[in-house]
């Protein structure tokens, strides 16, 4: 149980870390920490999640608010 708590607790942070990034450097610390979530669990379909709100966050900064 105590395992399930921790990677819970590690996708959420993930998730506000990659919500936090503002630049190109931050975005690789996100990458790193995604990676490093997908190493330490082994969570397939969570790092697949991670990697798609990376992505998702990278484009919403590239494109230009109006």
């Amino acid at each position: 149980m105590g395992d399930l708590i921790r990677k819970i607790s590690a996708k959420s942070k993930a998730f506000h870390v990659i919500e936090s990034c503002t630049s190109g450097d931050h975005f690789s610390g996100a990458e790193r920490y995604v990676e490093l979530y997908n190493k330490e669990f082994e969570d397939f379909l969570g790092y697949n999640e991670l990697k798609r709100e990376l992505q998702r966050v990278r484009i919403e900064s590239l494109t230009p608010s109006r």
